[in-house]
């Protein structure tokens, strides 16, 4: 995730260009398998069905079967997360795993905020006639934080599945989108100052007024 940019450079590919910084952003799609490799419950041995199609009983005689369902953990917490967390009810796995979701829910929607924040400033220097060298790198840092924080918007877990990676993920998002602010911020200044500079000649050169 973290390096996603860097992958899609070594490929040559994007899906759109990005209408205001120009920035070529890749359209995620459910990256739920590769979200999950290295997480922690990938490393204890937990695969995707023993969460979404875990073993249960059913009937008077309690058969036992595999849930084809494909439903949410949280629909089941007797059968899925209270089976290895022994000792934790159905109300305790719940409380654990919104306590993550509504965690990164948050990271998600500060990301938006300063993605949004940095595509208007990109507007504004290119409106100021900010120089080209510097709208690049911004355009570059769109790239980059752009798919750091889409990769968990498109993510169906809202970052449960790989809580540690999604927090870096989106902070790393956070703090590109707040770096190309202040970039963008200093470029536009240093632009007006040149525009006052290059008015005061000229204004003093005027004829004085009898």
């Amino acid at each position: 995730v973290l390096d996603y940019k860097a992958k899609m450079d070594s490929v040559h590919f994007r899906d759109f260009k990005h209408a205001v910084t120009g920035a070529l952003i890749t359209k995620m799609q459910h990256p739920e398998a590769e979200t999950n490799w290295g997480s922690k419950h990938e490393r204890a041995g937990v695969e995707c069905k023993d969460c979404h199609m875990p073993k249960v009983k059913t009937g008077p005689q309690g058969k036992t079967y595999t849930w084809h369902g494909q439903r949410s953990a949280k629909y089941m917490l007797h059968d899925t997360c209270a089976k290895c967390h022994t000792g934790w009810s159905d109300e305790e796995s719940a409380y654990q795993i919104e306590n993550i979701q509504n965690y990164i829910n948050g990271k998600i929607i500060k990301a938006e905020y300063w993605l949004a924040q940095f595509i208007d400033t990109f507007a504004k220097a290119k409106a100021a006639c900010v120089d080209e060298e510097t709208l690049k790198k911004a355009r570059d840092m769109h790239e980059t934080a752009h798919p750091l924080w889409e990769w968990w918007t498109a993510e169906n877990s809202i970052g449960f599945h790989n809580p540690g990676i999604a927090r870096e993920s989106l902070t790393k998002a956070i703090v590109t989108a707040q770096d190309g602010i202040k970039m963008l911020n200093e470029a536009i200044a240093k632009e007006s100052k040149c525009k006052v500079a290059a008015a005061e000649p000229a204004k003093a050169a005027e004829p004085a007024k009898k």
